[in-house]
């Protein structure tokens, strides 16, 4: 399958700048050095991108991770790419009218500033307020009331990986918190381990996994702490997963899936996946009808782990939420893993699991019952965020800058380069039109296009 390259070409590209510049335009308070540079655009003016989520109170949305919002709109939505001077470190979630997204010191690149989040006019790709951070802010921004909450906090290790209660994180972490319409903090709660998850704000709580093997439950209005718990393990970036009362996330050191009765406050459950010594802290968990779906790097078990073994396996596995019980395992993948700091993320619709690896490109459908698979797809390069998985067509991009619309039976229904990226986040359905950030080694772009001009 050979991908053509687009008219969205990011590096080079001759498609028309509408707007130059925006270094303080549109924010409020002091300007930083980290406003977008450029805007490129094939519309004159902007489409309607149509009504747009409340709130975005947890990650990918939905206890599914289902990375979409579809209400009946007019128009075709927007049509644009913002150059950053920065890489961009998140997911870009559109809360009423408003898309938010943060920018970092990325994988350990450096710049001036180590984190700021935006908040952006997602019509036009106009900046309208940006607030520097103290650290890195891997998380996508969450949404809640009014609230924006952002999650800060380094990939780097106090202490050598592997050490007894190993921990990870280094300098000032905790979470943030702006006004969603003016940008003005309004508390904050630090911790002692990084806090690269994105939090889930669920009944007026704000609940935070932390580099630290800890879990914290906050006052959302006020940031005070009501309780924290011990997890036996560090979370990296998969945040936490509320269904009802309980409370689900991943962790590493061990790699390890923990249920929490937000109710009692206490752990129901730890299930340590055997012979998975990667990927499970970095995966948000899939939830759908009793079950919990979770993916990580595992080996055999007289293998060790090390960037340059020809023996890893991208494995899904199927928990039984009630009882942590590990129902099925599948092996989707074996090889060399380019990246050992991320799995594929899943996702569920209507009983079928969907999700990418990042050791041969494919992309897997299983069941969720039974673990089952039932089809593949190759997308030629690491998948590791979630696909949109809609009523019609899947849409889903690999690190190679690759974005890929397939039918619900796997087969490839269009395709196109969007430019060459060192990493991506995303693709994010706000009605007609899909958000998908990448980076270059120096540069993040946002890309917006309609889904119907993929054809």
């Amino acid at each position: 399958m050979k991908t053509q390259t687009g008219r969205w070409g990011m590096v080079g590209s001759t498609i028309l700048v509408i707007v130059g510049l925006l270094s303080g335009c549109g924010t409020h308070g002091q300007p930083v050095a980290t406003s977008p540079t450029e805007i490129h655009a094939e519309k004159a003016a902007p489409a309607p991108l149509g009504p747009s989520p409340k709130n975005w109170p947890t990650d990918h949305r939905n206890v599914s991770n289902l990375s979409q919002f579809v209400k009946p709109s007019t128009g075709t939505g927007p049509s644009y790419v913002v150059s950053f001077p920065f890489k961009l470190a998140s997911d870009t979630p559109v809360v009423h009218g408003v898309l938010y997204l943060t920018s970092g010191n990325v994988s350990g690149s450096s710049h001036p500033s180590a984190g700021t989040v935006w908040a952006v006019n997602p019509q036009s790709g106009k900046v309208i307020w940006h607030r520097s951070l103290p650290n890195t802010a891997f998380a996508e921004p969450i949404i809640s009331h009014g609230r924006v909450y952002v999650g800060v906090g380094n990939i780097a290790f106090p202490r050598p990986p592997g050490s007894p209660n190993e921990t990870r994180g280094t300098g000032v972490s905790g979470v943030w918190v702006f006004s969603a319409h003016s940008g003005q903090r309004l508390w904050h709660f630090t911790t002692t381990g990084s806090d690269q998850p994105p939090v889930t704000v669920t009944r007026g709580v704000v609940y935070l996994a932390s580099g630290n093997r800890m879990l914290y439950a906050l006052n959302a209005q006020t940031g005070s702490l009501q309780w924290s718990l011990g997890l036996n393990c560090y979370v990296s970036r998969s945040g936490p997963r509320v269904v009802g009362h309980m409370l689900y996330v991943g962790g590493a050191s061990p790699s390890t899936v923990v249920a929490v009765n937000l109710l009692t406050r206490q752990v129901v459950w730890r299930t340590v996946l055997p012979n998975t010594q990667a990927g499970v802290d970095d995966t948000p968990l899939a939830y759908s009808r009793g079950m919990l779906v979770t993916a990580g790097v595992a080996v055999p078990h007289d293998v060790t782990l090390s960037p340059a073994s020809p023996h890893h396996l991208a494995q899904l596995y199927g928990i039984a939420a009630n009882t942590g019980k590990v129902l099925w395992t599948d092996t989707v993948a074996e090889g060399t893993m380019p990246d050992l700091k991320a799995s594929g993320t899943p996702v569920i619709r209507r009983g079928i699991v969907y999700a990418g690896n990042a050791i041969n490109g494919t992309v897997t459908a299983a069941s969720l019952k039974t673990g089952r698979v039932l089809w593949t797809f190759n997308a030629q390069s690491p998948v590791k965020k979630p696909p949109v998985v809609s009523a019609h067509a899947l849409y889903l991009v690999n690190l190679h800058g690759t974005l890929f619309k397939i039918s619900p039976e796997g087969h490839l229904l269009a395709h196109r380069s969007v430019g060459e990226a060192a990493n991506v986040r995303g693709p994010v359905l706000i009605n007609h039109t899909l958000f998908v950030v990448l980076n270059t080694a120096t540069r993040g772009y946002l890309w917006a296009e309609p889904t119907d001009q993929l054809s």
